[in-house]
Formats: structure tokens, sequence, C-alpha cells
């Protein structure tokens, strides 16, 4: 898979970084069930803004993945090579890293990386 313009490489990095932030929300639930259920249902991260394509994998090997915020889990095939490169296969997923722009981008909207730039300006949560 080829992405055409720089734009539409901006554009995949967010989509990734979208798919990220969900995946996230669905690690909390599957840690809670990972003595019942081992392997979870977890979205796929690529670039492609219609993918609906689950892959099965345990929150643990999950989480390895997410140690670095250019890295992305992927469907098998689900690859575009002029912003990232596979890293890894498995029978069920593929990690990706994401290169040049798009990894600067992966990791500026990671949410596990954001970071108020001034914590004086932000408002207590108390009355």
């Amino acid at each position: 898979m080829v992405l055409q313009e720089e734009s539409e490489d901006i554009r995949g990095a967010k989509t990734q970084s979208l798919y990220r932030e969900v995946n996230e929300r669905v690690k909390s639930v599957h840690e809670r069930f990972s003595t019942d259920l081992p392997l979870g249902d977890w979205l796929c991260e690529c670039a492609d803004t219609t993918c609906d394509q689950r892959i099965q994998m345990t929150p643990g090997a999950y989480e390895q993945i997410r140690a670095s915020s250019i890295r992305f889990v992927v469907a098998p095939g689900h690859v575009y090579p002029n912003i990232e490169r596979v890293v890894e296969r498995t029978e069920s997923y593929w990690v990706v890293e994401k290169h040049g722009d798009a990894g600067e981008l992966a990791a500026k909207f990671d949410p596990r990386s954001r970071r108020v730039e001034n914590p004086s300006s932000v408002r207590s949560a108390r009355p």
C-alpha cells in the first residue's frame, strides 16, 4: 500500500494515532478480564481510515508494542512503506515502526507521552 501525498502521510499518522487511543481504552477492559479471556480483540492501527479489522492478541503483547510511541499493531499486509517499516511479523498481526515525519507525528500524538506544557495554567479539579 502506498500513500500518494505528504498530506496523506500526515492523515495516515493521525488515523493510526486515533486507533491507538481507542486501543488504549480497550486495553483497560482486556486487563480486567485477562484471567478469563487471555486473548482480546484489538483494532488494526493501520493508516486506512476505512479499516475495521480486528486483531487477536494478549494485553501483554499489546503493551510490549506500545513501549515505543512509534510502533503500531496492524493486520498482516496493512503496511504503508512510505511512512513505516515492518519490525515484527506474527501469524495474526504485524508490528510497524514509523519513520521520518510520520514517526515524529506518532510520538507527538501518543496519548501516553502528552504532557502539560505549563502546569500552572491548569486549574485544579478540586473546588
